[in-house]
């Protein structure tokens, strides 16, 4: 039943979902609600949810971008471009969501796992960003996309995420 009130308001928040030609447009729209099941800290009495991202002209980044103007719990999105070479402190501290396309996993993730702000939620795509310390990954399995989280890190975090996601989730490791 909650996986498919989830689906519902994916459904009726990104209505071109059922038109969905992409998996990128998929994980776009679960990222978007995973946002609205998350209470960050506020660090920096930040007005906006800030999605950080390597790259903003295409995929994921790109088409959150292109819908700045959705908002979650009444406050605004922010979409940031980010550059490997910034400096992890920096980030962590304008990054509510930081998410880390497979191509880039194993470039990145040395960088950003230890060093990371417990008040990041980084999202991958794949199970082996879970291994290296990852919090949550949108994998896809066939045709379909799932949510994972990884228990140990999300335990270590200072946001709290909802049961309602949790609820709809699979864990790993189990």
């Amino acid at each position: 039943m909650k996986l498919s009130s989830l689906l519902f308001t994916l459904i009726i928040i990104f209505p071109g979902i059922l038109q969905a030609k992409s998996p990128e447009q998929v994980k776009s729209a679960f990222l978007f609600q995973i946002a609205k099941f998350i209470e960050f800290p506020q660090v920096n009495n930040n007005q906006a949810v800030t999605f950080c991202f390597y790259d903003t002209k295409h995929g994921i980044g790109k088409l959150l971008n292109d819908n700045s103007s959705l908002k979650i719990n009444n406050m605004p999105i922010e979409t940031v471009l980010i550059d490997k070479n910034q400096q992890i402190s920096e980030l962590s501290r304008i990054c509510d969501i930081t998410y880390i396309d497979e191509t880039m996993e194993d470039d990145i993730i040395p960088l950003w796992i230890d060093t990371i702000s417990l008040n990041t939620l980084t999202v991958g795509e794949s199970i082996n960003f879970l291994e290296k310390g990852g919090v949550v990954s949108l994998v896809q399995e066939g045709n379909k996309i799932r949510l994972y989280i990884n228990r140990q890190q999300l335990l270590r975090c200072s946001f709290k995420v909802q049961s309602r996601l949790l609820a709809v989730s699979k864990f790993h490791p189990n």
